[in-house]
């Protein structure tokens, strides 16, 4: 926003200056006449760039809340800015500005400056009238650029967020199913050593006996690994402290590693990657759904692409199961439900209620004590009351074996469900990470397991696709606005097609930077399209006045481009300099900055470069168009 609100001012002020040098006459009359000029082509280009954000701010889920932030911030800047230009600048000029003392020698840098704008503006006009001589050459290039465009965003990889760096990351243990605690612990306690080692590590928290994946679970290890502050780790990102921590833990023989970053927008999903629901459909058994999700965690671990996959189920758990002889129970009148219950109390925990001391509030649960539940034996200590007023002791009541079987049974969507975890193994996107695992379970699982995505995934999924849209919606509402600020439906076209070269050179750019087609990206390409629309208005604001005045069509169209070349540039390379140092952003967040600065940097490089010679080209070749429509019709 800072870039774009100068603009305004930017065009007041030079417009103001050239009448004063060119006409000789006082800062009072030369503001006048350069706002007669300039205030339609103000509104109009303010207006626009406000109505390119309109439309894609009414997007649902997080895609429409990510724009509508942006919307405001902008077209709340913008307006003030336009109101300022309006108001507060032809005041300042009429005041503040002098006529140029032509015996005073300027500085050599204003010097200099000025006679690269004035050798600028001349190559500029020449280049306009070889581009009105040659139409079929234009045409071709302009057509085969489209064409370059297209593919290069199809190669483009996509992803909904970038991954950023925020100054953590998680790590995960696991053990063997049936591991003791103190297994675990030892085995935690030896990580926690080597990442305490490690320089650019500040601390580390452990939760033995947890994970985020399955929850408790002794046989598991959360640790939550704090880096120190960017500036003192020497410019080393956390991918790469993470790949060095991977290396070292996989090699640890008593336990399996799982790293994985936290989500970009808390709240959505437990971890950083993508999340997929493996679903047991139709028919489909629990054992089918274990058989399906080690199918694809086989074939998914084979994929370079992709790392850090996990699965969240727990079929092999050692478990001690009671089997109730039901026929006894009713025999000695016990009540099923005394049973389980008695079961829960001792061997579980039953919550109680609540209660104050101290200002504070505790809860209370029934529960045996560790030595009084550890072992098979102790059922002998449980009793159950009967019918007759005796207590009945449970090992009465069934029989105990060790068994295995699943920890927990999730559900998603109503469907007993698998979450398979991941992520983009390094120089790989998370769109193409989620392409492949469809990939592989459309290949080789069955038809009664199916997919869904959830967490940050889900809505990069919904949002796939959704660049074309906004990209129509967006062409669509400033093609409708102009269309009613010119009363012409074909001269607002002049504008439209010199808007696709900016987002050419936002594509080439990300492309040659080997970034990801994002939702930044997208919203800076919307920014961008304002911003060259804004260019493309001032000159053709200008050439329609005087082609309506009576003026040659090309003559206007020449005219008005020298005329605008000045503020045009002056406006564009403020904005430039504006997003540098978002192309060139380090430490945290800069991934989110660098998806849009360098998208709209390299974008409005393009727009000045060879978008603004298309526009009065194509002013030129509309104009001839609705003239000879004209004359048929006539």
């Amino acid at each position: 926003a800072i870039g774009i609100v100068v603009d305004d001012a930017i065009v007041v002020v030079e417009n103001v200056e050239r009448i004063m040098e060119e006409e000789h006459i006082g800062a009072y009359e030369a503001t006048k006449k350069a706002m007669n000029g300039l205030t339609s082509a103000l509104i109009a280009t303010s207006l626009v760039l406000c109505a390119v954000f309109i439309p894609v701010s009414f997007l649902s889920g997080i895609t429409g809340q990510l724009y509508r932030q942006f919307t405001v911030t902008i077209v709340v800047s913008v307006l003030i800015s336009t109101v300022v230009a309006l108001t507060l600048s032809p005041a300042m000029c009429a005041l503040l500005l002098k006529p140029s003392n032509k015996k005073k020698r300027k500085h050599i840098l204003f010097r200099y400056i000025n006679h690269w704008l004035v050798t600028g503006n001349r190559k500029y006009s020449n280049l306009i009238q070889k581009a009105m001589m040659n139409p079929r050459r234009i045409l071709s290039g302009f057509g085969i650029m489209l064409v370059i465009m297209f593919v290069i965003s199809r190669f483009i990889p996509t992803s909904f967020m970038p991954q950023e760096d925020q100054g953590y990351f998680k790590v995960e243990l696991e053990l063997p199913e049936g591991a003791t605690l103190e297994r675990t612990r030892k085995v935690t306690e030896r990580a926690v050593s080597y990442l305490l080692e490690n320089p650019f590590v500040a601390y580390v928290q452990n939760v033995t006996g947890s994970s985020p994946r399955v929850g408790s679970n002794q046989s598991r290890s959360e640790l939550t690994v704090i880096l120190k502050p960017w500036e003192e780790r020497e410019g080393v990102g956390v991918e790469q402290i993470m790949e060095t921590v991977r290396e070292e833990l996989s090699q640890y023989p008593e336990s399996k590693v799982f790293l994985s970053t936290p989500p970009v927008i808390p709240g959505l999903g437990s971890s950083g990657g993508f999340e997929m629901q493996l679903e047991a459909r139709g028919d489909a058994t629990f054992q089918n759904l274990i058989q399906a999700a080690d199918t694809l965690m086989h074939y998914a671990l084979q994929r370079k692409e992709l790392t850090g996959l996990s699965s969240s189920l727990q079929s092999e758990i050692p478990q001690l199961y009671f089997d109730v002889d039901r026929d006894k129970a009713r025999i000695l009148g016990v009540p099923l439900t005394d049973i389980f219950s008695t079961m829960k109390a001792y061997t579980g925990s039953v919550y109680v209620n609540d209660f104050n001391m101290f200002n504070r509030i505790y809860k209370v649960y029934i529960q045996a004590e560790a030595p009084y539940r550890a072992h098979k034996d102790n059922i002998n200590l449980f009793f159950v009351r009967g019918s007759n007023g005796a207590m009945v002791p449970l090992t009465a009541l069934g029989t105990t074996d060790y068994t295995t079987g699943p920890g927990s049974i999730k559900r998603f969507n109503m469907f007993n469900t698998a979450i398979i975890r991941g992520a983009a193994a390094q120089g790989y996107s998370s769109g193409q990470a989620m392409e492949i695992m469809e990939e592989i379970a459309q290949k080789h699982l069955p038809a009664n397991i199916g997919i869904e995505w959830s967490g940050l995934s889900f809505q990069e999924k919904k949002a796939d696709g959704k660049t074309g849209i906004i990209m129509a919606l967006v062409f669509l509402f400033v093609f409708l606005f102009l269309a009613a600020q010119y009363e012409s439906w074909l001269v607002p076209i002049s504008v439209l097609l010199s808007l696709p070269v900016a987002a050419f050179g936002a594509y080439l750019g990300i492309w040659v930077c080997g970034m990801e087609n994002d939702i930044y990206f997208q919203i800076g390409l919307v920014m961008l399209i304002g911003l060259a629309a804004k260019n493309a208005i001032l000159v053709v604001e200008f050439a329609k006045i005087q082609v309506d005045n009576g003026a040659d069509i090309i003559y206007a169209a020449i005219h008005a481009a020298r005329q605008r070349f000045r503020p045009i540039v002056m406006t564009s390379f403020a904005f430039i300099l504006g997003m540098l140092p978002m192309v060139l952003a380090s430490g945290p967040g800069s991934a989110s900055r660098q998806s849009i600065g360098t998208g709209v940097f390299f974008g409005m490089i393009f727009s000045i470069t060879f978008g603004i010679i298309l526009v009065p080209f194509f002013f030129t070749l509309i104009y001839k168009l609705k003239a000879s429509i004209k004359e048929k019709w006539s």
